[in-house]
């Protein structure tokens, strides 16, 4: 040790000082102070030995790297010295002296009492090794002397007899330092290579080129080789430098004459290291980590970040620390000082006279009613100043610790002052209020800092227990407490809209204040943290920490800052030191981990649900997650850390030890005296691979602890999380069904940030459980559910971290660097599956990568402390565990982890490639995705297709959403698993709507993903539109939209249209209007906006023609797909509509573009079809005329007059309907025109058929109004009728007057026709003049009376219907026709008869006259009248206005109502739907009473032909909403009548329909179900009622019995009503348990009696002949009537199959027993009863209807006919549903009757459950029946009961 440390240089620096010859002549005495001068002594000698003295500045400056620049002071420079070599001492005063050599007598008394082997000597020693370590020191190479460069010197040296000198007369503690450190200096040679300093030419003050002295206390000896001492393993290199280095012409010498010199021929410096003692003690010694930074080319300090170094300024350069130090300290004390001199002042009675004398640092507080003196607040703020930079500098052990304790004793006062305050907030608090209660802050605030200083001095290392009070510290934890309890939590949970809103206006004038509290108690919390973590604590002080931060945890912070008085993220900092404080208590504390644990988890109910206000926590990366997610995850990382227990100097004594023992346990392994481990393996095996073995079992033995521990954690809270979220649902109040879903989805945020590992081990787990539920068979579709989401949820994740992993390493493709290059290499092979898991593990692999990255990384040192460690342990397990090569590499690996272990953080060994950021993290993300989790991912989806397949309803629709999920991050699922899209297509066939519902979602998600799959599912899509669940028919529609836009394909387009043209018509109205709104959007919407002004767009001109083309492709689909699109573009362009302006522009447009498309001459291809363009232009025609323009018409003239064939006859209707549309709403056109179009439709009579000539004769009498020309008209009629007047009396079943009869029908059509359109009444003259005959007073009535003839029975029967159409379509424009006797009689005798063909006709002809009439009536209702006056009267004169077509329409419906009801019931073709349009439209006139036609619409309305249930569904409920009184007393009526058609017309008596199954009765129920709840059930009572039966007078003679067919008709509907309220549901069920209650014991006793023949006498004698039960059977089948057999097993099937019902009902709907019984108990459930009853989900009545499909194939045989009877007689006998309470009672109870009143079932719990057995008595086939009572009620026995599978 040649030179004593250089105290006053930064840690870790060195300076080299060379020796130089002294030509000045300057004294050493003066220049030189020995380390012992330094300690009071005055030799200047060591051990004889003298000693050089240092250079000045300006003496060393020529040889230091400055020397190229003069400095203008030398004053500039830090003095590099070794010594205190300026003329100021060290200690102003003796007594500073001798209190700064107390830590150092302490330190030798220490070492003296415990034989050496002190703790704290140790740890002081550790502390001062930085400064002399020679590896981590600045070094500063001084330039030898231009004098000595050319000679050749020779270095003096020591022996170890001389190294033992040195020590001797050093204390106890600095001979421990000198003989545990080994400071080497390095000299450069005269040899070296290094280029003078330019400094050389400079006249050297001290080094003369010619100097040949010698310097004063050295001889000049011969060269002499050094004794080098034995080098220790850490300083072996420093020893190899120094033995090269050659040592000449310098030797020590043993005299002390002043006149020794040292020779000038010393070429060569060397630095002697000391010989270490013999006896070396290794736990004296520790390996010391690698220095973060390093000294840059510019002298300035780097420090390194992100992997890379960067450079800082070293501005501590310039300024001398140990002055800064000094500094500090003298500062504090000095505060301190006149603090407590102050006090002792004003304890004595007199202050000082300076202004700033004693009371100015003391401030009054209220401590208990009495007055103390506390710290004012600016001297509290400087004391705490002070003593923090004493605390950085390591300097407040210079103050005494009796001023420490005043100190803290000063500021209990202010502590005890703020705690006795109550700072308690009452929400209803005014202004005033708040304003009383913030004068009390500034004494809190007080308390606060005072607090803040006790905690700084506790926290600043000192070991005395006074500094410690406990007593003290008590208080600070209640005053904090106390703080945040009633301060600042009220404040922080006030919000403004809720009731709290007073308190948050209130609080808000006062925020600085209680800002200024909140950043009080932040910082006290931190000191609180610090402390924890630096000094073992009281188990209670530890307790109330934890106590208080765990309550700030789950405090609910506002979401936003408009609800936050205080700022969100202000309360969330402090929420994270609270999180800190609980993290270093679980760490420290480990007895604590289970409380920890179970205060978090339990208390988990406080967290707010909902995601938005859940996540509060943001991380590095942008993500946000809750805090309790992090905490959790935090601790789990931390249960992976050694427990290491005591004090940090405990700890790092343990360290310590642990370091040496493993560098000891290392070597032994190596074979250096190792001992034989019999847990090791073979101790014979010493081959390299055997010893590689060794290693790794140590390293196992150090991991599994530590991973066991994490793993334990993360069960523990992955298993309370499922437990609670099993039992709680997420629409239930228990929140941790959300919960674990928002915990989840923290732990996938963060599963790719290194900072959190553990999140892998906790999905882990999580995965695992989900896992078990969604295989096990016992749990329940809840369960499972909740299994199946989170698994969804989970192959997400890790398909989105492979999706980010492969984005990662696509960002590192320009990085040219090795590193990267490995991570994309072993990206691809995972990708290929090809990657193994030891590529991960090497030394120089992604594992390492990432732990140098949380080693350097100090952003949240707590935090990536604990991910440090636990993926050292997750690093070191796989090591441990792996198959990796016993190479020396590998060997220092495993070695090399363990150590770490030890340590639970990283030692850096040696310097590698620095990573960045992203290298970092894309080799985590690798290491995460070979972990178990991620390896899990085909499984996860293994199950999920599974899932897909089972019989669960929910769980198919949770394991398609799932899917869905996956598929979302991942579309490439769809490519790798092929089973994917077949199980989706057998979904969306599947039998439950939610199911397909799914399936639909999926492949809208499909289809997005993948557009290709659009043709694949397009069919299934098409198909869900007519989906009896109207949900999947929207989803449908929307689905197809999305299709249609995206897909170009015309024919996929046109179906798409065309399927949701037909969906516009839907039965439901917001299915249809969904219908509209999309066909708006894909047709109408894309061009709006656009106009001919835009016509140079080529590219919309073009989109107009292609949806031109696919508007004309629909309309070619059918005539309904043009009747509906007319329709729905009429509402689109109505006024009512948003965008019709927009709509009738686009419109425009398309009939424009469409007019281009006929026209166009070229030979296009893709040129629509002429034909396909009108009939698309005859839509539009009929939906708005306004459309077209009279220059279009003219383009359709030729249409009109070229008719020759079939294809021109297509041609010209579409003109005609066009022109007949068209021209009443154009005034400008020319009328050559019109005549040439007249006179062409004219001439094209004879030509036309039926459809033509409908239109042609619109289109004449349109024309006849702008002309004005009705002469030709006339004339033509004329000669028709003249035509047929000639044919009247001609027998056409002649079969040569087939020609005849063929222009005989010409006729009558052309003039039933022209009668129909043309009011010809005016010209009554005209037809008298040319038909002189006629004598009438009406034009229709002489058409009729030629065309009647025709119409005789005599006709054929197609002459007999052109006849009664033209009289219909004649008697539609001239009402009063109706009321002619021959006409009424002719109708009635048609509607009488058996000719539907006749019967369809002349209902058309009624119908399509009462739809005129009603459009009349609605016009005439809209438009005020006038009377014969010319006065308005209005709406109620022109409603009171009679017509010819009111009386009319009053003749139809009184005399042909019945004959039309029963056509409407005889059939469901085409004239039932005609009759019950006429039906619906009389009955929306109000012709006749409600209850004549409502019976017949009931019926109707279970018809399965969709459009005659429609129009009877709509008509009924009209009806139900306006007569609701009078309708109520025919629905019973309407029971059987809807029976009787169903049996007999629809030829299905069954009461229910499948897929799904339902009521065939639903459509009557829905309606009711609008009215009040008392006639709902008083409907089901009824209802029930019909059930019922007499058992002596059931007809049984059909086969099945009609009975029992209505009675199932009955009950199964009762089965499949949607209930609308509990009380309806419950009210069926009691109805129902009173039937068979009441007829079922009457019939069970029947069939005892007449059946089996069971009385008293029977019983005893067979008992006495041992006659088993079975014989006794058997014996009375001969004597039973099979016909009162049949009669009793009929009506026990119809009980027996109302029970099963009511038990179906009840597990359906998962009723309780308190909701049965009719107690006091149940008023309080009057809530419940008003609400819907909920469906359990995976019951469906499929067993059901087969249970009572098989009572009905009793009546089969004899033989089940009994067995059904005795089933029956147990059921009324045993109730199966309640259990005996021994098996071995013999004792039967009375006889009950069966009733609603007591329920003693046992609940079957969502749908499904165990029946137990009770034995019943009323009536029991051994004995005779007893008198009933009221209680009790029967059970159904059956093999499996109702509802018990799952769908």
């Amino acid at each position: 040790m040649a030179y004593p440390p250089n105290t006053a240089s930064m840690p870790g620096s060195k300076i080299h000082v060379p020796i130089v010859t002294d030509d000045l002549g300057v004294d050493q005495k003066t220049c030189y102070q020995s380390p012992q001068h330094l300690q009071g002594q005055g030799s200047r000698q060591l051990n004889g030995v003298p000693r050089a003295r240092l250079l000045t500045v300006d003496e060393a400056l020529q040889y230091s790297p400055l020397s190229s620049i003069v400095p203008f002071s030398s004053s500039i420079i830090a003095t590099p010295s070794a010594n205190c070599s300026s003329p100021r001492p060290i200690f102003q005063t003796q007594l500073e002296e001798n209190r700064a050599r107390q830590p150092l007598e302490l330190l030798d008394q220490d070492l003296l009492r415990h034989d050496g082997q002190s703790s704290l000597a140790q740890t002081a020693l550790r502390d001062l090794r930085p400064y002399l370590s020679s590896a981590s020191s600045t070094k500063l190479k001084f330039k030898s002397p231009l004098t000595l460069s050319s000679q050749t010197a020779e270095h003096a040296t020591t022996d170890n007899a001389v190294n033992s000198t040195l020590s001797d007369g050093l204390s106890p503690f600095a001979r421990m330092v000198f003989n545990g450190t080994d400071f080497s200096h390095r000299y450069p040679t005269p040899n070296s290579s290094e280029t003078p300093s330019p400094s050389k030419n400079l006249t050297s003050p001290c080094a003369s080129p010619n100097s040949t002295k010698s310097l004063p206390g050295f001889d000049q000896k011969s060269p002499k080789t050094p004794l080098l001492p034995t080098p220790i393993a850490e300083n072996q290199h420093v020893f190899a430098d120094n033995a090269q280095v050659p040592i000449t012409g310098l030797e020590y010498s043993a005299s002390t004459n002043s006149g020794q010199a040292l020779t000038n021929q010393a070429s060569n410096l060397a630095v002697i290291i000391p010989r270490f003692p013999a006896e070396v003690r290794p736990s004296e010694y520790i390996t010391l980590t690698e220095d973060v930074s390093v000294i840059s080319a510019n002298g300035h300090r780097k420090h390194r970040k992100d992997g890379e170094y960067v450079d800082y300024p070293n501005s501590a350069q310039s300024r001398d620390q140990r002055a800064v130090a000094d500094e500090a300290s003298r500062l504090l004390q000095q505060l301190i000082k006149d603090v407590l001199e102050s006090e002792d002042e004003l304890q004595d009675g007199f202050s000082r006279d300076t202004p700033s004398g004693a009371t100015s640092y003391f401030v009054s507080v209220d401590n208990d009613h009495a007055e103390t003196r506390t710290l004012s607040q600016a001297i509290q703020i400087k004391l705490d100043s002070l003593l923090q930079k004493s605390i950085q500098q390591g300097r407040l052990g210079d103050v005494p610790v009796e001023y420490l304790s005043r100190l803290q004793s000063l500021c209990e006062n202010a502590i005890s002052s703020a705690e006795l305050l109550d700072l308690n907030i009452e929400p209803s608090w005014n202004a005033d209020d708040f304003l009383q209660w913030s004068h009390r802050l500034e004494t809190v605030d007080l308390g606060l800092r005072g607090a803040r200083t006790v905690l700084r001095i506790m926290v600043g290392g000192r070991e005395e227990k006074d500094v410690y009070p406990e007593e003290l510290l008590q208080k600070i934890l209640r005053l904090t407490a106390s703080t945040l309890q009633s301060c600042l939590i009220p404040v922080v949970e006030a919000r403004s809209t809720e009731t709290t809103s007073q308190l948050f206006q209130s609080a808000q004038p006062h925020r600085k204040e209680i800002s200024q509290i909140l950043y009080g108690v932040g910082r006290l919390m931190n000191l609180l943290c610090e402390l924890l973590a630096k000094v073992d604590m009281a188990q209670s002080i530890v307790n109330a920490v934890e106590f208080f931060a765990t309550n700030l945890l789950f405090v609910e912070n506002p979401h936003n800052e408009k609800d936050s008085v205080l700022g969100v993220q202000k309360f969330e900092g402090l929420r994270r030191t609270a999180m800190d404080i609980i993290s270093i208590i679980f760490s420290r504390y480990w007895e604590q981990r289970s409380s920890i644990f179970d205060e978090i988890l339990t208390s988990l109910q406080k967290l707010p649900t909902t995601r938005q206000h859940a996540r509060q926590f943001k991380l590095t990366a942008g993500v946000n997650v809750q805090l309790v997610s992090a905490l959790i995850i935090r601790l789990v990382q931390t249960s992976a850390k050694k427990n290491i227990l005591g004090s940090p100097i405990q700890q790092r004594k343990m360290h310590t030890t642990t370091n040496v023992s493993n560098e000891h346990e290392d070597d032994q392994s190596d074979g250096v005296g190792s001992a034989p481990d019999e847990s090791s393996g073979d101790d014979s095996d010493d081959s390299p691979k055997g010893q590689f073995r060794k290693k790794l079992h140590k390293l196992s033995r150090e991991v599994t602890p530590l991973s066991d521990s994490a793993g334990k954690s993360a069960q523990y809270v992955i298993r309370f999380f499922v437990s609670r979220a099993m039992t709680a649902p997420k629409t239930g109040d228990q929140p941790h069904r959300h919960l674990l879903d928002i915990f989840c989805e923290d732990l996938i945020a963060v599963l790719g940030q290194p900072e959190w590992p553990a999140a892998e081990l906790l999905l882990r787990a999580m995965l695992i459980h989900m896992v078990e539920i969604a295989e096990k068979p016992k749990f329940n579709a809840p369960a499972k559910n909740m299994a199946l989401e989170l698994l969804g949820l989970m192959g997400s994740g890790i398909s989105n971290l492979v999706a980010i992993t492969r984005q990662a390493a696509k960002g590192l493709e320009n990085d040219e660097s090795e590193f990267s290059g490995y991570l994309r290499q072993l990206l691809d092979e995972y990708m290929d599956g090809a990657l193994d898991n030891n590529e991960l593990l090497g030394y120089r692999g992604p594992y390492r990568a990432v732990i140098d990255y949380l080693h350097s990384n100090s952003s949240d040192e707590a935090q990536t402390s604990s991910a440090q460690a636990y993926y050292l342990a997750q690093w070191a397990k796989a090591v441990a565990s792996g198959n990796l090569e016993g190479n020396a590499e590998n060997e220092d690996l495993a070695i090399h982890l363990r150590r770490s272990l030890s340590r639970s953080e990283w030692i850096p060994s040696d310097t590698l490639e620095a990573t960045s950021s992203s290298q970092s993290h894309l080799a985590y993300t690798l290491t995460i995705l070979n972990m178990d989790f991620c390896r899990q991912f085909d499984r996860v989806l293994k199950i999920l297709l599974d899932s897909i397949s089972s019989e669960q309803i929910t769980v198919r629709t949770r394991s398609l959403k799932s899917v869905t999920q996956m598929l979302e991050k991942d579309p490439s699922l769809l490519d790798r698993k092929r089973n994917v899209k077949v199980l989706i297509m057998k979904c969306a066939n599947d039998k439950s709507s939610m199911v397909r519902d799914s399936a639909l979602m999926l492949i809208g998600k499909c289809t997005v993903l993948r557009p290709a799959l659009e043709q694949y599912f397009c069919k299934s899509v098409l198909m869900a539109t007519n989906d009896t669940a109207i949900g999947v028919r929207k989803r449908a529609m929307k689905l197809l939209k999305d299709i249609y836009l995206r897909n170009m394909q015309e024919d996929m387009r046109s179906a798409i249209s065309d399927s949701l043209l037909q969906r516009a018509k839907d039965m439901d109205k917001g299915v249809a209007d969904l219908a509209r709104q999309i066909i708006e959007e894909i047709w109408l919407a894309p061009f709006w906006g656009f106009s001919e002004a835009t016509e140079a767009d080529v590219r919309k001109k073009l989109a107009v023609k292609k949806q031109v083309a696919s508007i004309i492709r629909t309309v070619q689909r059918g005539e309904p797909a043009s009747f509906i699109l007319s329709s729905i573009i009429k509402g689109l362009l109505a006024s009512e509509s948003k965008n019709a302006a927009a709509n009738f522009a686009v419109c425009e447009v398309v009939v424009a573009s469409a007019f281009e498309s006929m026209m166009d001459t070229e030979s296009n291809p893709e040129r629509p079809d002429q034909r396909a363009v009108l009939q698309m232009l005859t839509v539009f025609a009929k939906a708005d005329p306004r459309l077209f323009t009279s220059d279009q018409l003219k383009y359709l003239q030729p249409y009109i007059a070229n008719l020759s064939n079939s294809d021109d006859m297509h041609l010209f209707r579409s003109a005609v309907v066009i022109f007949r549309c068209v021209l009443p709403t154009i005034s400008s056109i020319q009328h050559p025109l019109l005549r040439d179009v007249q006179l062409a439709l004219l001439q094209s009579l004879s030509k036309l058929g039926t459809m033509e000539l409908d239109e042609v004769a619109a289109c004449l009498w349109t024309i006849n109004g702008i002309l004005n020309n009705p002469e030709k008209l006339v004339k033509l009629i004329v000669s028709v009728l003249r035509n047929l007047q000639t044919f009247k009396s001609t027998a056409f079943s002649d079969p040569s007057q087939k020609e005849n009869l063929n222009r005989v029908k010409k006729y009558i059509r052309i003039a039933g026709y022209l009668g129909k359109h043309c009011d010809l009444e005016p010209h009554q003259k005209a037809f008298q003049e040319s038909m002189a005959s006629w004598k009438g007073n009406s034009v229709a009535g002489l058409i009729i009376s030629c065309v009647y003839p025709f119409a005789s029975n005599a006709q054929s029967l197609a002459l007999r219907a052109d006849a009664f159409n033209s009289i219909g379509l004649i008697c539609q424009s001239q009402p009063y026709q109706f009321n002619q006797e021959n006409i009424s009689s002719a109708f009635e005798k048609v509607l009488t008869g058996d000719e539907p063909e006749l019967q369809n006709i002349v209902l058309s002809g009624f119908r399509d006259f009462f739809a005129k009439q009603e459009k009349q009536s609605e016009v005439k209702y809209e438009e005020p009248t006038q009377d014969s006056k010319g006065l308005a009267v209005g709406k109620l004169g022109a409603s009171m206005t009679a017509s010819d077509g009111d009386g009319a329409s009053a003749l139809i419906a009184q005399r042909f109502l019945k004959s039309v009801l029963h056509i409407a019931l005889a059939s469901q073709e085409m004239s039932a739907l005609t009759a019950t349009e006429v039906i619906a439209s009389i009955n929306r006139q109000g012709l006749v009473h409600p209850k004549e036609s409502g019976p017949t619409l009931v019926a109707l309305e279970t018809s399965t032909n969709p459009a005659i249930a429609e129009v009877a569904f709509q008509v009924h409920r009209n009806l139900h909403q306006q007569h609701e009184s009078m309708f109520e007393r025919e629905y019973m009526r309407a029971i059987g009548e809807a029976f009787r058609y169903q049996k007999d017309i629809v030829r299905d008596p069954l009461g229910y329909t499948t897929s799904p199954h339902g009521s065939k009765l639903r459509p009557m129920f829905d309606i009711i179900n609008t009215s009040k709840g008392k006639f709902q059930k008083k409907f089901l009572s009824g209802f029930c009622a019909k059930i019922d039966f007499d058992p002596s007078k059931l007809n049984v003679e059909d086969t099945p019995p009609a009975p029992l067919q209505y009675a199932h008709f009955l009950i199964e509907n009762l089965a499949f009503f949607e209930y609308g309220r509990m009380d309806e549901l419950l009210h069926t069920i009691a109805c129902m348990e009173r039937i068979v209650s009441s007829t079922g014991s009457a019939l069970a006793h029947s069939i005892n009696t007449e059946i089996f023949q069971v009385n008293v006498d029977r019983i005893l004698q067979s008992s006495q002949e041992g006659v088993t039960e079975g014989e006794r059977l058997q014996d009375s089948d001969a004597t039973v009537d099979p016909s009162r057999l049949r009669q009793l097993t009929t009506g026990s099937i119809i009980l027996s199959s109302l029970w099963e019902t009511r038990t179906f009902l009840r597990r359906l709907y998962g009723l309780q027993p308190s909701l049965q019984r009719r107690d006091v108990k149940a008023k309080a459930l009057a809530k419940d009863l008003n609400r819907a009853p909920t469906k359990a989900q995976g019951i469906t009545g499929e067993c059901l209807v087969k249970e009572i499909a098989g009572k009905v194939d009793s009546l089969a045989s004899q033989e089940s006919m009994l067995s059904q009877c005795q089933n029956f007689v147990e059921l009324l006998s045993v109730d199966n549903e309640v259990k005996v309470a021994s098996e071995g009672e013999d004792g039967v109870e009375g006889l009950c009757t069966p009733s609603e009143e007591d329920e003693k079932m046992t609940p079957v719990p969502g749908g499904g459950g165990s029946r137990t057995l009770k034995r019943r008595g009323s009536a029991s086939v051994n004995g005779t029946p007893q008198k009933q009572r009221k209680r009790g009620r029967p059970s159904l026995k059956r093999k499996k009961s109702v509802g018990e599978e799952s769908d």
